[in-house]
């Protein structure tokens, strides 16, 4: 691994960083798209790392505590994807006079470092969105009760159209694409409906191709299907406004370009009815400007009647207006002339 990708990080981050992104033998040996492993860009996670060590590592007072230690860190990671239960994790570190609260942070920054998902709520954070709690048992369980739970909406044989894009929503519907860091808030809509989250850490998503991953088997692969529906690498545009100040993954834009049995709903399952909802809302989404009109194309009939509509409106206006300014001069030249 390139190290200057890191140049920002101290040794024991570097170390620490570094371990939790080294390829495994049971890997593939191209990436999603047949790309090779050194395409992968690691500058978005380890900006998500700086930004996470430093909102959740665990101080007592005015003193560091051990338990802020990379070295710490690591043991937590090890130990979580050895599956131990939460329980003994936390007596290991209680074994070693870390404080109850520092327990708690140090456990809630492996967690996240590890899988790239809010867990436990940080102090000033306001409106907490879906903070998980790991309370008990080993994480890999918790995660793969998160996510196994079975589809609740009916897909009806739905297929997402060739205009279903981040583009397309951004600009057609206008609802706002947002990036997050936070892989459970993937195809989220918020605030009323006008905000989709989009996990963009395709590269953190290619690392975890394999059959070991802590993630549930056909996850990745399917949320990396999800961002080349969304952002399809044949024609990719731009379509978000970076609101959390992130770096952005740049493998985005290079998750390939779905084929047409791609766009079945039902192909989907973990991300099934986040789907629906969007497309629901996309349906639903009314023009509401000249811009979003002239974008939209969903409906062929509807948008040449708009815009025959507009022109004819225009012609109108001109020729009105040509008719009055030629009526004032007319009436003006009447008035002029001499008498």
């Amino acid at each position: 691994m390139a190290r200057n990708s890191f140049e920002l990080l101290d040794a024991d981050a570097l170390d620490l960083v570094c371990s939790l992104w080294q390829p495994s033998l049971s890997k593939l040996l191209e990436l999603f798209n047949g790309d090779q492993e050194n395409k992968l860009s690691h500058e978005g996670y380890c900006d998500y790392y700086r930004r996470q060590w430093y909102l959740l590592a665990p101080y007592a007072g005015q003193q560091q505590t051990s338990a802020r230690s990379p070295q710490t860190i690591a043991r937590i990671i090890q130990d979580i994807q050895n599956e131990k239960p939460r329980e003994d994790i936390i007596d290991s570190l209680r074994s070693t006079n870390v404080p109850e609260g520092a327990c708690e942070r140090s456990i809630n920054l492996a967690v996240r470092l590890l899988v790239m998902m809010r867990f436990g709520v940080t102090k000033y954070q306001v409106s907490p969105r879906r903070c998980l709690q790991w309370q008990q048992g080993s994480l890999r369980d918790f995660v793969h009760g998160l996510f196994n739970e079975p589809p609740k909406l009916s897909c009806e044989q739905v297929r997402l159209p060739k205009t279903f894009d981040g583009w397309s929503i951004a600009n057609v519907a206008g609802i706002e694409v947002a990036f997050t860091d936070n892989l459970a808030d993937h195809l989220l809509l918020v605030d009323d409906d006008t905000r989709l989250l989009v996990f963009h850490h395709a590269s953190f998503l290619e690392y975890h191709r394999s059959p070991t991953s802590i993630f549930p088997d056909g996850l990745v692969d399917e949320t990396l299907r999800t961002l080349a529906l969304l952002f399809p690498q044949a024609h990719l545009r731009a379509t978000h406004r970076d609101t959390e100040h992130t770096v952005i993954d740049p493998r985005l834009a290079l998750c390939g370009t779905p084929q047409g049995e791609d766009r079945q709903i039902e192909r989907f399952h973990f991300w099934r009815d986040r789907l629906v909802i969007l497309k629901q809302a996309y349906d639903d989404a009314t023009p509401k400007t000249l811009g979003q009109w002239w974008h939209d194309r969903r409906n062929g009939v509807q948008w040449y009647t708009f815009w025959v509509a507009i022109l004819v409106l225009m012609i109108t206006t001109f020729l009105s207006v040509v008719q009055a300014v030629e009526g004032a001069l007319q009436v003006y030249k009447a008035y002029e002339s001499p008498r």
